[in-house]
């Protein structure tokens, strides 16, 4: 009996000891912000701090580990953003936000996400730059916000208008669908001077898709999207005041402000004032270097959540004056462009209760651009009216979240207006009317191992009486935790707008010839219908470890090949430009090799080289096609960033910057019929660009930075042919392949004050 009441005493013992050390369980789950959409984001490692013991999220972003009361703090590390600290006080379940430092319900994070990275997880080929990235530089607008940023080049179209355009893949920036909020933003006769008008100040960050982007954002992504995430109430400090002065005499002042005007309400106010009226004439070639200019661009947006209704409502609106041209009046030509814009948008969203991936969408938008302008002989003046519908569904497959479907409808409406004034320039007129709607539908499959996203869309347009389809397909198998391979491929198109596009072309006295009879007696492109192109491409992630740091290598190739465009040939004489309907072929391939590595902690490196092939059959003078590479892109490319920050002290700390750029040699337009004083040769040189910039942060509301730009002053001699005399015939300032204004020197500060 004694025994048995013993074995039961232990027993009992033994099962209370159990239970008092039953392991208590900590889980949660991580997401990620993609798109304006709420995902799961796998393979965040979650660990406590001093141990290597832990766990990482799966395909639904869940991790579960054991809760140690001994330790408080509970780090996430994902490469592309910076390992943060949670401190731990309770059991409950942990839901948190990587990308904009958001923890629902209970906890707060501060996160600091990294400023410049790629995702493994989205099957587009797409990178982040952040605001720490886009203030590694001056940053003063959007043309000028890639300078560390080795996929997309800046280059100005002449030496007289100061117009800048970006490229990608060697191909115009007009290939290039532009965004802000992924509403369709700068196209049209906005396509060169929009992106002067979103000032570096406004953008939170930019994510740069390589290839054809999403059908849920229009047709018009040939080689590749810009999603400008402007400041609003959602990421926007309370305070922002930003001024810049750089040694030409340019200056900047950027400000805006944030207030919650209701418990629902919030609203973001912005504000750019820039003014160049200092006269720069380095090279003495009797032209301004810099245009003088006094540009306004105001922005406000207000943003209303509840439980079930998101709207967003702002509006965007720009004057700006530019003069330039010649100083000397011998030979006069004068060179004025005037600039109005207004824009407006609004997006609605209504989130079903019971289900959180099942939402209704409305994104509307309206636009004003008005642009006068006289380049020389020549009077340009181009009036745009554009409206912007689109509704878009979302909702899920089943129970699992990791697939869903959107459906859609939308619908785009440009009026264009077009006059010119010159003795070289045909048609004078350029008038249409233009109304695509649209269907389309996207299916999204997204787990650790496999992302597919699956697009059609087919829109009619009125312009060219013609329906037309087009297919994306983006495909992302991940071979592990560090290796992602994405296959991508898709169709574009787009309605050329042959005289703003080329408007670099008129500070030129060339001939502009319209050969096969691209348009009408109205101007109509009639014969060149739209543009019509076919883009494939490969992209492969690789996460590393060297020396105990880590690194990420990036290799991407694309092939992009039009079934029709409008080429501009600057081959057949130094005298003419001629424009004509594709006959043959037209194509680019594109391969870039690009590395992040952090040498330690405080020293980060960016460099990549790129290859381009981009070739057209042009007519030759001997009536067959010659085919030849596109002018001004450079095949060979490198590109080396450095950027180095201190310990933080009491707040205070230094950043410096430097990015240096190695461009190869680039075709130029024939020169060979010019008298020998007006020719040039073939191709360009070599050349190699330098920039760097140094931060004092002084606390947590007030830092200042000094930087310098070409730094080793490079400058291409004689940008301007015939500039002596601007009304021969040899005169021609369009033939820009490398830098006009050589050593940049500038100073500026930026005192902001964040929410609580």
């Amino acid at each position: 009996m004694k025994l048995s009441f013993f074995v039961l005493f232990v027993f009992y013992f033994l099962i209370g000891f159990s239970q008092s050390q039953k392991k208590e369980i900590l889980n949660g789950r991580v997401f990620e912000i993609n798109a304006d959409s709420l995902s799961p984001l796998p393979g965040v490692h979650v660990y406590y701090s001093g141990t290597k013991k832990g766990s990482t999220t799966d395909k639904n972003g869940f991790f579960q580990l054991e809760h140690d009361h001994n330790k408080e703090a509970l780090v996430f590390s994902f490469i592309g953003y910076k390992p943060d600290t949670l401190i731990i006080d309770h059991d409950q379940e942990i839901n948190i936000i990587m990308g904009e430092g958001k923890v629902l319900k209970d906890f707060e994070v501060e996160f600091k996400k990294g400023s410049y990275f790629f995702s493994k997880i989205n099957p587009i080929n797409a990178h982040i730059i952040g605001q720490d990235e886009l203030r590694k530089a001056a940053c003063c607008n959007l043309a000028e916000s890639f300078e560390t940023n080795p996929s997309i080049d800046a280059t100005f179209t002449d030496a007289v208008t100061g117009t800048k355009q970006i490229k990608m893949m060697g191909l115009s920036g007009k290939y290039v669908q532009m965004l802000s909020g992924n509403i369709p933003a700068i196209r049209g006769l906005s396509s060169l001077y929009g992106l002067k008008q979103i000032p570096g100040a406004f953008i939170h960050q930019i994510s740069v898709s390589k290839g054809a982007g999403s059908v849920l954002n229009g047709y018009e992504s040939m080689v590749g999207q810009l999603n400008m995430n402007l400041k609003h109430p959602e990421n926007a400090e309370k305070f922002h005041l930003n001024v810049y002065l750089n040694q030409a005499g340019r200056t900047e002042y950027n400000a805006f402000f944030t207030q919650k005007v209701t418990k629902k309400w919030e609203t973001t106010f912005s504000a750019h004032f820039e003014d160049q009226s200092k006269k720069n004439d380095r090279n003495e070639d009797g032209f301004l270097d810099a245009p003088l200019h006094n540009d306004y661009i105001f922005f406000n947006q207000w943003n209303y959540r509840s439980k079930k209704i998101h709207i967003e409502l702002g509006a965007h609106g720009v004057l700006s004056n530019m003069k330039s041209g010649a100083i000397d009046q011998t030979f006069s030509y004068p060179v004025n462009i005037e600039n109005q814009q207004v824009n407006s948008f609004a997006k609605i969203g209504y989130l079903f209760p019971k289900d959180d991936f099942k939402s209704l969408a409305l994104q509307l938008s309206g636009s004003y651009t008005n642009q006068n302008s006289t380049i020389g002989l020549t009077s340009y003046s181009g009036r745009q009216y554009s409206g912007y519908a689109n509704l878009i569904y979302q909702q899920e497959l089943g129970e699992n979240d990791a697939s869903f479907f959107k459906i859609g409808a939308s619908c785009q409406l440009d009026s264009v207006n077009e006059n010119v004034q010159s003795n070289t320039i045909y048609p004078p007129i350029n008038r249409f009317l233009e109304i695509v709607p649209g269907v389309f539908g996207e299916y999204t499959y997204n787990t650790e191992k496999w992302g597919v996203i699956a697009g059609l869309r087919a829109d009619y347009t009125n312009f060219y009486n013609n329906y037309f389809v087009t297919p994306r397909l983006h495909l992302r198998h991940n071979f592990n935790n560090e290796t992602a391979l994405k296959l991508m491929a898709g169709s574009g198109r787009r309605t050329p707008y042959m005289l703003m596009e080329n408007i670099g072309l008129m500070a030129s006295s060339r001939s502009w010839l319209l050969d096969n009879n691209v348009y009408g007696m109205v101007g109509l492109m009639t014969d060149v219908g739209q543009e019509y192109s076919w883009n494939i491409g490969m992209a492969l992630l690789k996460e590393f470890t060297l020396f105990h740091r880590d690194g990420v290598l990036t290799i991407d190739a694309y092939h992009t090949y039009f079934i029709n465009q409008l080429v501009v040939d600057l081959y057949q004489s130094a005298r003419e430009v001629h424009f004509y309907a594709l006959d043959g072929k037209s194509y680019s391939n594109s391969f870039q090799v690009e590395i992040n590595y952090d040498l330690n902690r405080r020293v980060k490196i960016r460099t990549a080289y790129r290859y381009l092939d981009v070739r057209t059959d042009y007519n030759s003078l001997h009536s067959h096609l010659l085919m030849r590479n596109n002018p001004f892109v450079s095949k060979h490319r490198g590109f080396l960033n450095i950027d180095y920050t201190t310990r933080k002290k009491k707040d205070s700390q230094w950043k410096v910057d430097v990015t240096a750029q190695w461009i190869g040699s680039q075709q130029l337009p024939t020169t060979e019929d010019n008298p020998s004083s007006y020719k040039l040769e073939a191709s360009s040189p070599n050349y190699m660009l330098l920039n760097g910039q140094i931060t004092r942060i002084f606390n947590k509301t007030t830092e200042l930075y000094l930087g310098i730009e070409n730094a080793l002053n490079f400058r291409q001699p004689n940008p301007i042919l015939s500039a002596e005399n601007p009304q021969s015939p040899y005169f021609d300032s369009s033939i820009i392949w490398g830098p006009i204004f050589g050593r940049m020197i500038y100073i500026g500060g930026r005192f902001t004050l964040n929410r609580d």
